[in-house]
This record gives structure tokens, sequence and C-alpha cells, in this order.
């Protein structure tokens, strides 16, 4: 096999995917440091901010919601359910369901993010002007709509419609 047929490393570090990948670890150690202070985890940080905007919602559905498989899920509400920042409890209809919703100190840990976020989100956004990232998170959404097929973990989000 010729030398040619094989991808360079200089070729590598254009892929999208290295990319995408290289950014992601970027995004979340930026999101862990800002958030250290409270021992907050990306994930953990996901799960409240749906039970907060949905308020009930089964292991499942939030798994769905966030694009996580179970297991995944599984580990993240239990240390959330450890910290004492939610609650599963077993359906009043589907007793086979277990419903999950924040804890007066969850809700409280989700206040103490605002701040956090924001300052999170614009850390990651600083070498973009707000065009540029209107622009990224544009072709992101396009990206994981259009490949959403190929993913290893559902995604289906929830309706966030303001009524």
């Amino acid at each position: 096999m010729p030398n040619s047929a094989i991808e360079r490393l200089d070729q590598l570090y254009d892929r999208p995917g290295f990319l995408l990948r290289r950014a992601h670890q970027i995004f979340v150690s930026i999101l862990e440091a800002e958030f250290a202070s409270i021992g907050l985890s990306p994930a953990q940080y996901a799960v409240l901010i749906a039970l907060h905007e949905k308020k009930k919602l089964t292991q499942g559905e939030l798994a769905l919601s966030l694009g996580m498989n179970k297991v995944s899920i599984s580990q993240v509400v239990q240390g959330l359910e450890r910290n004492g920042w939610l609650l599963r409890q077993v359906d009043s209809v589907d007793k086979r369901q277990l419903r999950l919703t924040l804890t007066a100190a969850g809700r409280n840990m989700l206040r103490r993010t605002r701040g956090m976020a924001e300052t999170t989100y614009n850390a990651q956004m600083a070498p973009l002007n707000d065009d540029e990232r209107e622009q990224f998170v544009s072709l992101l959404k396009r990206l994981v709509h259009e490949l959403e097929p190929h993913a290893r973990a559902a995604f289906n989000p929830l309706d966030v419609t303001k009524k």
C-alpha cells in the first residue's frame, strides 16, 4: 500500500470530527472550571435544567430529551439524588416508572449557576463575534439534525414552547 493512501497527521487535524471532539473537550474544561466550586458536572447541569423546565420526567424521557443513553443518565441521576438535588418517586399512574423532580436544594443549586452559565458561554464563544456565534450555532444545529439518524443515543428534544 503506498504511503499516499495513508492519511497524514495534518490532514487528521483538519477533519471536522477531530476538531469537534477537541472543541468539545475544551468547552467541557471551561464549564468544569467555572462550576468546580459547586461540584456540578456538565451532565448534572443539563439534567437540572431539563427537570427545572419540565418539572417531572421519567428517567427514559430525560435520557431522550438530552440525547444520553440510559446507563449514563442513571449514573447522573444517582449522583444528583445522593446530593439531595432530585427525588425519584414511583409514578402514580404507571408504577413501573420513576418520576424525577427537583428538590428545593436542586432548585437552589440551579439558581446558583445563573451567572456561571453566562460566564461559561462567553468564555467558550470568546473567539467569535456575534454574527459568527450565530452562524456557528446554526451550523451545529444543522449538523446535529441532519446526522441524527447516525447517533448511538436517541435525541428527542422536549417541547419548550412558552405558554
